[in-house]
């Protein structure tokens, strides 16, 4: 089973090639160049490195959000049209699940944390963020199950400051070990260490998302989700700026 996996919701982004869940190849995007001019090509470029084709590709795995509005809709929208072409499934991530599969699997044997914190940098000096806590055999649906097994949402996606977003999860955090993994984390490290307990980390390295995508898709439960293209949803946790851009504008010619 070959997986395609494609993470375009950051500038850089980055692209994935695995085989029955083994990375065969991952790399980062050009961040000199957008979403709209390095794709399809860069990953035609990726799987002729391999002597391989889209056509030899049996399963891609594309990033949902929440992330870059334009880079979102690009990533989506390739990797349906190539998917469509050649009569294949997708299995759609979100990004927030894909941070709490790494920071799970570095637990290992060690005891893990009371929560998991991604913390995505979302620009405006805003994160997005979620929680997710253990996840007790038989306590959650099966679809609200992180990649990183045993891990559920415990407090929904949001979109704020990093000091609002604390203040609203304040009774959840009280007296609770946490480890918060993302590209805001180094941002906000002042912050966390402040707020939350001694026992808590902080990790704003990670491996290249498209290459934990790619693995995770052929896991359960994200093999069981691969559905046809036309399926994807992406995952907005804000409002597009333009969106607001109108609003903003609409408010001023009723004033």
């Amino acid at each position: 089973m070959l997986t395609l996996a494609v993470d375009t919701t950051t500038n850089r982004g980055s692209f994935a090639l695995a085989r029955n869940g083994r990375v065969i190849e991952a790399v980062s995007g050009d961040p000199g160049l957008t979403h709209g001019e390095r794709l399809p090509d860069a990953l035609h470029a990726l799987l002729a490195r391999r002597r391989m084709a889209t056509a030899d590709v049996d399963r891609y795995a594309v990033a949902l959000g929440p992330g870059s509005f334009t880079g979102l809709r690009v990533g989506i929208a390739t990797v349906q049209g190539l998917a469509l072409a050649h009569g294949r499934p997708v299995v759609g991530i979100p990004v927030l699940d894909v941070l709490v599969d790494v920071a799970a699997r570095r637990v290992g044997t060690g005891a893990p944390p009371d929560l998991i914190v991604p913390w995505v940098d979302a620009k405006r000096g805003e994160v997005f963020a979620a929680l997710y806590a253990p996840d007790p055999a038989g306590a959650a649906p099966r679809a609200r199950v992180a990649g990183g097994d045993g891990w559920r949402v415990v407090e929904p996606p949001v979109s704020a400051l990093p000091a609002a977003v604390l203040d609203g999860w304040r009774d959840r955090l009280r007296h609770r070990s946490a480890w918060v993994i993302g590209d805001g984390a180094a941002a906000s490290r002042p912050l966390l260490e402040a707020r939350l307990g001694a026992a808590s980390r902080q990790f704003d390295e990670t491996p290249l998302l498209a290459a934990v995508m790619a693995a995770m898709a052929a896991r359960a439960p994200w093999c069981g989700r691969a559905g046809t293209p036309h399926a994807l949803r992406p995952v907005y946790v804000r409002r597009p700026d333009a969106e607001l851009a109108r609003e903003r504008r609409r408010r001023g010619d009723d004033a």
